[in-house]
This record gives structure tokens, C-alpha cells and sequence, in this order.
């Protein structure tokens, strides 16, 4: 059989209110306890030739129709009134015995004492307290009845098994009150102590938000300072390259170093700038093989020679991401791999592409991860190393989440660890119709000019840079220090090929130029620079339009400027 609510019959109803189910269960509880206790009392009863059989039949025949009255009271949700009725009708039933069948015996009077515990228990501390007077006016109305010999005529004698019954009574009632109100406790103390270790680790997240967004201000800030010195020492020395005679090899020697340290450089102000950085960044179309061909390249120094780095890698693979993202996923894994190599080993990066989705691997040999540790290790600010920060790993996975991909790790002590990566497949039709690699790029003679480019730069050091970088390829260029500058220049000249933006700058920024002149000539080819941020998502830039993190080498800014002036020149800008 099974009861209105799809349970069987002899179980307790389950309730949305999880206060309502309790008490049902306990109310259950006692129920069942009663009727085994009645059938019990019953057949002792009969055994015992003083009583009488119609009057034990009949009260017991009461007693069971009640407790099944109980029950389907219950069952309707009305569990409150159920427990009313059930200790009331034992109450009742207490003190009838106790009125005439032997007055205030022990035993018959201590069973008032479970009508007590079992409406507080289920009703709760008022209840219990009107149901405490009740029985003490009661009980008191019935010993001065005693004392006076004034007790109705009795229905039966004193006998021990009815003395046995009530005992029987009130120590089973009490000890499934007392082992369900310690259930109670026990799970209300569990309940409490989860509520609050959940409000606890909200606490602890909201301080390690803070905590990421102050670190994230504060390394916006200094990569933005130091990205502009590089964009300054990146041009300086690929001009200097270009001076340079081919046999002079010392000369040329120095300033791979200098660009082998501004590179270095480079990937420290990412990691810098990706720690708490929690705005989106534009997704966009990535050569993945081709980010990490270049970082292969950069990342032997900065490992050590005693870290040997194999770079598998199919070409051509793209995913739908950030640039700077995938170096920066690249850079904190191989930090890692290093910290966990420190007598040495390899790092294996692995890179291809599978139906479609773009499989990334990274393995180390290093000393691995306990269990514990591999369980914690995305959270941030969780660290195992006595000067880490606890950023690296968390970073990676809030850029792998962003991108729409998946982590998966494997790691034993002392056979060190393995990171795989799956992206979703790229729409083809979001790939570039061209590469830059594929634009012709020669320096213009002196008596050839390209055109006018419109370059807004705030800093001086950097735009003169810029400008030095731009005429010796034969731009003419118009030079501002802000926004609002270069729009008046927009407004007042019809001969641009190019603007070339910083993103942060005074009165107006980059962002609300791109926004002023895109509503105006939105195929006008258009680059923007930025040492600390990537435009907004709903920055639309078109196929005209390009970005580029600083700092910024001299034949990348030439590329991407071939590159969106072509494609302006096919939309007729």
C-alpha cells in the first residue's frame, strides 16, 4: 500500500517543511511504539483472570482507533494537530486510570509525565508548560479525592500487570523521545555547522576577491608604466638591428640580449596584468600553434638549461580566445613545471587538433601532487611554496573557463604531472581572410610616402617612439596627446590611412574615439594600443580594425598597419 504522498503506509509522510517532517517521523515513532506497547498489555491483560475481558477489550479497541485516528491526521500535513490529539487523548486517558483504578499509584501517575515530554517535543516549550499545569491540577484534584476517600467506585483491583503496563508505557515513550530529541540536536548541530562553514568560505572568497582586485589595480597600474618603457627599448633596438651591418656580430649579439631580456620582460608584465583581472576580455580568432612556436622560443631562458623543452605542435591551429591569455596559460604553466623541477627535468608541450577541437597538453617530470594538494590546486591564493602567490594556477583556469574550454590533470609523487587542455572547434568563418605574414612589408624610399596616420598617444616617450618607427617607414604622421585632439584632427582632414590609438588617455580614451569615429567612418583601418587592458567586448572593431597588448615591436605595428589598410582599401575607407 502506498499513502497519499507515493510513501508506504507504515512510514512516516515526508514534508516540503523539513520542521513539519520531523516532528511526522517522531509522531511515527511513538505511534508504532504505542501500538506494540497495546497489543503487548492487551494479551498480559487477558492472561490476568481479575480483569475484566469486556472492559480491557473495549479500552483497548479505543486506545488502537485513536492512535489510527492519530495517524490520518497526520498524514494530511496537520501534524501539530495530530500531536494535540494524541497527547490529549493520552492525557485523558492517564487520568481516567488514575481516577479509577487506583488513584495516584506511580506508576499510573508517571505517565503524565510522557504526555509532557511528547507535546513539547513536538510542539514545543508552551505546549509542554500548559500540558505540566494541566497534569498538576489534575493530579492534585485526584490525591485530595484519595485523601478524602471520595474516588468513584473502582472498575477493577490493584494488579501488577497493569502496573507493569504503565511502566512499560511511560520508559518506552521516554526513551524514544530522549533518542529522537538527540537526533534532533545532532542534526540541528550538523545543519548549524554547515550554514556556517558555507558563510565562512563566502567570507573567505569575498576576502580573496578583494584581495585579487587590489592586486589586479595595483599590477594594472605598474605593467602599464612598464609596458610603455618597453614599447620604447622594443622599437629603439629593432631599429638599431636594422643599422647594424651584417658582420658585426658583437653588435648584433648585444641586442639579441636586449631583446631577449625585453621579451622576458614582456611575459612578466602579462602575468602581472592577468593576476586578478576579472573583466572579459574580447574573444577573438588566435593562431595557437603559432603563440606557442614563439613562446618556445623564450621560454628555454627563462626555465634554465637544466630544464630541457620539447614543443610538439600542429600548425594552423586557431581557437577563439586572447593572445595574451594563451601566452599568459603557457607562462604559468611552465613557472610551475620549473618550481617542480629544481634538480632539473623536462617540460613536453603538446598541441594538435582533433575533430575540430584544439587538444593542449603540458607535462612535467617534477615531484608531482599529493591527492589534497590536486584537489585545491585552482583555488586562489593556494600555494605550497614558501614564496608563491597562489595565482598561477587559478589564473589558468579562469582563462580556460573563459575561452569555453575544459582542465583535466594527472599527478602521483614522484612521477610528476600532466595538464590537458580541450577548446571548442573555431567557426571557419571566423578566421582571417588574410595574415599579415602574407602583406608584403619593405621599407618605402625616402621619396615615397604611404600617407598620414593619426597616432594619439599620451605619453611622449612612447609617441615619439611611435612617430620615429612610422615616418622611417614613410608614413606622414599627425601626433596627439589625447582623444579629443585626435578627433578634431579626424574631423578636419580627409587624407588618413590609419589611426593608431592608446586606449588610456586623459579627457578622452581610445575606446570613446574608436566609439566617435566608427559612427562616423566605420571603415576608416583603425589600431589600438594598450599596456594594461583590452577593449571591451562591445567594442566593435570590424575587419578594419585591430588591437595590440604593449609592449609593441616595430615590424608587429608595421604588419597590423599593412593589414587593416589593405582591408580598409577593399571597403573603399
Amino acid at each position: 500500500m502506498v499513502s497519499e504522498g507515493g510513501e508506504q503506509w507504515y512510514r512516516a509522510p515526508t514534508f516540503a517543511d523539513p520542521e513539519a517532517t520531523r516532528q511526522a517521523r517522531l509522531l511515527f515513532r511513538l505511534l508504532w511504539t504505542m501500538f506494540g506497547l497495546v497489543f503487548l498489555a492487551a494479551g498480559t491483560s487477558v492472561l490476568d483472570d481479575r480483569n475484566d475481558l469486556r472492559v480491557t477489550g473495549a479500552f483497548y479497541a479505543v486506545v488502537i482507533a485513536w492512535l489510527w485516528v492519530v495517524g490520518r491526521v497526520a498524514r494530511t500535513g496537520r501534524v501539530v494537530v495530530a500531536a494535540w490529539v494524541f497527547s490529549l487523548f493520552f492525557w485523558c486517558l492517564i487520568a481516567y486510570v488514575t481516577l479509577t483504578f487506583g488513584g495516584m499509584r506511580g506508576e499510573n501517575a508517571s505517565v503524565f509525565a510522557v504526555c509532557v515530554l511528547l507535546i513539547g517535543s513536538i510542539v514545543g516549550g508552551r505546549a509542554a508548560i500548559i500540558m505540566a499545569l494541566a497534569t498538576l491540577a489534575w493530579c492534585g484534584l485526584v490525591a485530595y479525592l484519595e485523601f478524602r476517600d471520595q474516588l468513584p467506585s473502582q472498575l477493577g483491583p490493584y494488579s501488577p500487570v497493569n502496573a507493569w503496563a504503565a511502566v512499560a508505557v511511560t520508559v518506552a515513550l521516554t526513551s524514544i523521545l530522549l533518542q529522537t530529541s538527540l537526533d534532533s540536536l545532532r542534526q540541528a548541530h550538523e545543519a548549524a555547522q554547515k550554514s556556517a562553514d558555507e558563510r565562512d568560505e563566502a567570507l573567505r572568497r569575498s576576502v580573496q576577491g578583494q584581495k585579487m582586485e587590489l592586486v589586479g589595480n595595483l599590477a594594472s597600474g605598474v605593467a602599464h608604466d612598464l609596458n610603455n618603457l618597453l614599447t620604447v627599448i622594443v622599437n629603439a633596438a629593432e631599429l638599431l638591428r636594422e643599422q647594424v651591418p651584417a658582420d658585426d656580430a658583437e653588435t648584433r649579439s648585444l641586442l639579441e640580449d636586449l631583446e631577449e631580456s625585453t621579451s622576458r620582460a614582456a611575459l612578466m608584465t602579462t602575468q602581472l596584468l592577468t593576476f586578478g583581472r576579472t573583466q572579459a576580455s574580447k574573444l577573438e580568432p588566435v593562431d595557437v600553434s603559432g603563440v606557442l612556436t614563439l613562446m618556445a622560443k623564450m621560454l628555454p631562458r627563462l626555465l634554465g638549461s637544466n630544464i630541457a623543452v620539447t614543443v610538439t605542435a600542429q600548425i594552423d591551429v586557431w581557437a577563439l580566445a586572447t593572445r595574451t591569455g594563451f601566452e599568459q596559460i603557457i607562462l604559468n604553466l611552465a613557472v610551475n613545471a620549473r618550481d617542480a623541477m629544481s634538480g632539473g627535468g623536462r617540460l613536453a608541450l603538446d598541441l594538435r587538433q582533433v575533430d575540430g577541437r584544439v587538444l593542449f597538453s603540458a607535462a612535467d617530470t617534477g615531484v608531482g601532487m599529493t591527492p589534497e594538494v590536486q584537489a585545491r590546486a585552482f583555488e586562489p591564493f593556494y600555494t605550497t611554496k614558501a614564496s608563491g602567490t597562489g595565482l598561477g594556477l587559478s589564473t589558468i583556469r579562469q582563462l580556460v573557463t573563459h575561452f569555453g574550454g575544459s582542465i583535466e590533470v594527472e599527478s602521483a609523487l614522484g612521477k610528476g604531472t600532466t595538464f590537458r587542455f580541450s577548446f571548442p572547434p573555431l567557426d571557419p568563418s571566423l578566421l582571417p581572410r588574410s595574415s599579415s605574414a602574407e602583406i608584403p612589408l619593405a621599407r618605402a624610399p625616402a621619396s615615397t610616402r604611404r600617407g598620414r596616420i593619426l597616432l594619439a598617444e599620451d605619453e611622449a616617450l612612447i609617441r615619439r617612439a611611435l612617430v620615429r618607427s612610422l615616418t622611417l617607414e614613410g608614413y606622414d604622421v599627425t601626433a596627439v596627446a589625447d582623444g579629443e585632439e585626435a578627433l578634431s584632427v579626424v574631423q578636419s582632414t580627409d587624407d588618413l590611412v590609419c589611426i593608431v590609438t592608446d586606449l588610456s588617455m586623459p579627457r578622452m580614451d581610445g575606446e570613446g574615439l574608436t566609439r566617435s569615429v566608427r559612427r562616423r567612418f566605420p571603415n576608416l583601418p583603425m589600431v589600438l594600443l594598450s599596456g594594461n587592458r583590452e577593449p571591451p567586448a562591445d567594442l566593435e572593431l570590424g575587419p578594419h580594425g585591430r588591437f595590440l597588448s604593449k609592449p609593441v615591436a616595430h615590424r608587429q605595428l608595421m604588419e597590423i598597419i599593412a593589414a587593416v589598410t589593405a582591408e580598409g582599401e577593399k571597403n573603399g575607407a
